[in-house]
This record gives C-alpha cells, sequence and structure tokens, in this order.
C-alpha cells in the first residue's frame, strides 16, 4: 500500500492505493524508504502524541498578550515562553 504519491512500474500511485510489486526486492527498497507499507499493517497513531494544534493555547494566549502589550504581531517561530521573556522586557523598559 502506498504512503505517499508516487510512480511505480508506469502506473501513478496516490497514498493509500493498494499495488503489488513486481519483485520482492521491490518491495523491501519501497518499504525501506517509507513509500509504501504490507498491505495488511494497519498506521496506528498511538494514543500517547497530542493531535496536531492540541496543547497550542498556551501559545495562543502568548501572542496575545504579546500583541496587547507591544502592539505588533509576534515573529512566527517564537515559543511560549520566548513570547513571555520578550513581554517582560518590554514592560521592564517602559
Amino acid at each position: 500500500m502506498a504512503t505517499k504519491s508516487m510512480t511505480y512500474a508506469t502506473r501513478r500511485l496516490m497514498a493509500g492505493d493498494s499495488f503489488e510489486t513486481q519483485r520482492d526486492r521491490d518491495a523491501r527498497i519501497l518499504i525501506a524508504i517509507r513509500k509504501a507499507r504490507p498491505a495488511g499493517e494497519e498506521e496506528v497513531i498511538a494514543e500517547s502524541e497530542p493531535a496536531i494544534g492540541a496543547g497550542n493555547h498556551d501559545l495562543d494566549s502568548a501572542r496575545a498578550a504579546y500583541e496587547a502589550a507591544l502592539g505588533k504581531k509576534p515573529f512566527h517561530a517564537w515559543d511560549a515562553a520566548t513570547l513571555r521573556e520578550k513581554i517582560a522586557a518590554s514592560q521592564q523598559g517602559a
């Protein structure tokens, strides 16, 4: 089963498409480079992994506080701790 869009044996495959390889060696290579997985193997998402977007409440509130305190939008790569430091530094300097 394809995990990414790719071309194999003149076929255009999309992620999730089932196909058979011509040789076992091809199957092992595609699995090794993570372009495919065995057809019977289900993708299991660990329950301990947080969903994308979960836990961003602290970051969102820190960004809102930064914008309110400094009057401009924060740099997108800053984390919540950095934003709090910048807010504290601006309040001490004012």
